[in-house]
């Protein structure tokens, strides 16, 4: 005689139990490797001068290989209010001291995002030597150059120089991203940014330094 089926045996509720349990748990942005006892997330290729502890992105940094660009970025995430942070240029590694290569700007901090040491997420900036726009779907990359920031890149003149200041603003209830250099009118970049954000620059030249001071 046939074996009767008992329905709710268990076998389809293990089954079920089973795949309850393969489900990942929802990602979480993941820090990259550390600056010398600082909370500045970066690469390995930008050296702290500094050493302090302090948070966000702040200090003096500088590339410290050529070849290969690198990112750091601030560990305070801007979600709501408004932030300004400056970026001072104290050395340009290119040769013509057009601080080529450096972008200044924000990189995307939302929660999901899988960042590794070679994939640190979207990110939008200023081009310092061409005084453009720039996004980046990879933030240790420049990405696509847009549309002039400037009044005197628009004027056919060299954009941002070593010596400059760029001073960064975030509103994060417009959900905008405006720039300003050596004190001049702020030009805001045509984005829209994601919930949360974070500050971030790139370097690309050996020997590029930057002095950051954090958002207020």
């Amino acid at each position: 005689m046939a074996k009767k089926k008992v329905k709710g045996d268990g076998k389809k509720d293990g089954k079920k139990d089973a795949k309850a349990k393969a489900v990942e748990p929802k990602p979480q942005p993941q820090p990259l490797k550390e600056a010398r006892g600082t909370t500045t997330q970066h690469n390995e290729f930008i050296t702290d001068l500094d050493g302090e502890v302090a948070p966000g992105l702040r200090g003096a940094l500088e590339h410290a290989r050529g070849g290969l660009a690198d990112a750091a970025f601030g560990t305070d995430i801007m979600t709501e209010g408004m932030h300004t942070f400056r970026v001072d240029v104290v050395k340009s590694g290119s040769v013509t001291g057009a601080a080529y290569g450096i972008v200044v700007g924000v990189a995307d901090a939302t929660e999901g995002i899988r960042l590794t040491d070679s994939y640190g997420g979207p990110a939008w900036g200023l081009h310092l030597s061409s005084a453009r726009f720039t996004s980046t779907l990879d933030s240790y990359e420049r990405g696509y150059l847009g549309e002039p920031a400037l009044s005197a890149e628009r004027d056919g003149t060299r954009g941002v120089a070593a010596g400059s200041s760029i001073e960064v603003t975030v509103d994060m209830e417009q959900r905008t991203v405006s720039y300003a250099v050596n004190g001049g009118l702020p030009s805001r970049a045509p984005v829209r940014l994601p919930p949360a954000v974070r500050p971030w620059v790139l370097l690309g030249w050996e020997g590029d330094q930057i002095t950051v001071h954090p958002a207020t």
